[in-house]
């Protein structure tokens, strides 16, 4: 999913950034590093240099770089690219990492625009659940990405899941909820459920991690598998391990939709018969005579 920058617009902190650790994890600042701007040719996906190739960052904190400038009210509307070029100490060798933008005119309106506030809110959330909210700082280890003839070697982070994706997820958790007992169909849209009944947004985010895990264990049980030759073997296994994630938060949600039944059950156990909550009750005083039968009951 690229991020979208509109003409003219100012670029600071929080727009193209990037976050260097060292080998401990910790924030740490880079011996040297740069970055360039590449306009990408849509029909030949060359790139074509913008400006200096060796840029210098803004450095606000330890670790934490970003690109500070403002895209001309007439550049091309198209896709781009910023290439980070960096050394951890003056005798390592340089390393480069690529992220991926797009321009857009003042009058385009991106996807996001287009969900409410509420599932801006859902989706947001599921995201920093699964992890999921700056993939340049969270993933360590994910293999680098090719671009064809344009530096194979190089790195491109992206997100895992798409906005839509995790709308769909969430619908998905919602159906299964409205299936629990008791029958809540008439909240059948997450708008619904953040206006009147704001406190299932919980079960609603667990069900949909369930979802989000099992469809990427899907993708890797096509993609794992082992090899070994001459001595040497690799093994790719991420299935298991996304299922294990999916195993852990269906626990969770399973636990949510038992205190679903388990409160609606006491509540109706309340207006039983039994319990003789008529005129004259153990709720209440009496207010004057009166029998205690089905027919008599407020």
């Amino acid at each position: 999913m690229a991020v979208c920058f509109n003409q003219g617009q100012v670029l600071g902190r929080g727009d193209l950034d990037i976050f260097l650790t060292n080998s401990a994890g910790n924030p740490a600042n880079a011996y040297s590093i740069t970055y360039a701007i590449y306009c990408v040719d849509p029909t030949t996906c060359a790139e074509v240099l913008i400006g200096s190739a060796t840029r210098t960052p803004v450095n606000p904190s330890v670790g934490e770089y970003y690109a500070a400038m403002q895209v001309p009210a007439n550049a091309t509307v198209g896709d781009y690219r910023i290439r980070w070029t960096f050394q951890e100490l003056a005798t390592t060798p340089a390393q480069t990492v690529v992220q991926e933008f797009s321009v857009v005119g003042t009058s385009v309106q991106t996807t996001a625009s287009t969900l409410t506030q509420c599932e801006q809110e859902l989706v947001s959330k599921l995201r920093f659940m699964l992890r999921d909210t700056n993939p340049d700082r969270d993933y360590h280890f994910r293999p680098p990405e090719g671009e064809g003839e344009v530096g194979c070697y190089n790195q491109v982070f992206g997100f895992i899941w798409t906005d839509e994706e995790l709308l769909e997820f969430l619908e998905i958790a919602l159906w299964k909820w409205n299936m629990q007992p008791p029958e809540t169909e008439y909240l059948s849209t997450l708008d619904a459920v953040c206006t009147q009944k704001p406190v299932w947004k919980a079960a609603l985010l667990w069900g949909a991690l369930v979802n989000a895990s099992m469809a990427l264990a899907f993708n890797w049980a096509a993609d794992e598998f082992s090899y070994s030759i001459g001595g040497i073997s690799l093994d790719i296994d991420k299935f298991s391990k996304y299922m294990d994630l999916k195993q852990n938060a269906e626990d969770q949600w399973d636990k949510l939709t038992e205190a679903k039944s388990r409160a609606t059950k006491y509540l109706r156990g309340l207006c039983q018969p039994r319990f003789g909550r008529g005129i004259r009750s153990a709720f209440g005083p009496a207010v004057g005579r009166g029998v205690l039968s089905p027919r008599n009951f407020i």
